[in-house]
């Protein structure tokens, strides 16, 4: 199953997004990060009132950063099939800060998400993030790379 490339970005962006969510999770209980990423999906979908339901916007938002690490984890493995396996660790790093920029700095700011325009983001929110960006990067190179010793293949 993991020999497969499409599986294997989407398990790993799915578990990298799982380890990035615990530390998230926590600074979002303890008050320092005022929304956590599935919040702002969620009002993607949900106006921004449902955003804190358990039953309706926190469980879209929370699939719905599971299908995007998804996605997100196809994205890496199809960069590494051109880039090959070396410095997998450090690819990750730096595709994490690439997704801090894309999806936290950009995508997040459009008007359509409905919580970026309701609640403005703090300085040190947006440091969080990008830390548990590079988190969700290392984790996702870390999985494929124990993933591709496991399945001895070549690094080119």
């Amino acid at each position: 199953m993991l020999r497969d490339k499409v599986l294997l970005g989407a398990l790993a962006g799915i578990f990298a997004n799982f380890v990035m969510e615990i530390p998230e999770l926590i600074l979002w209980k303890m008050k320092i990060l005022s929304h956590p990423l599935f919040h702002y999906l969620g009002s993607l979908f949900m106006p921004v009132e449902t955003s804190h339901h358990i039953y309706l916007g926190e469980v879209m938002g929370f699939v719905g950063t599971k299908v995007y690490g998804a996605f997100l984890g196809v994205v890496f493995i199809i960069f590494l099939t051109y880039s090959g396996y070396r410095f997998v660790l450090s690819k990750g790093l730096l595709y994490g800060a690439f997704l801090w920029l894309f999806s936290y700095g950009g995508l997040a700011s459009i008007p359509i998400v409905k919580l970026s325009t309701t609640y403005p983001r703090m300085p040190l929110e947006n440091l969080l993030f990008f830390l548990l960006h590079l988190l969700f990067g290392f984790t996702l190179g870390l999985f494929i790379k124990v993933c591709a010793d496991a399945d001895n293949r070549p690094r080119t």
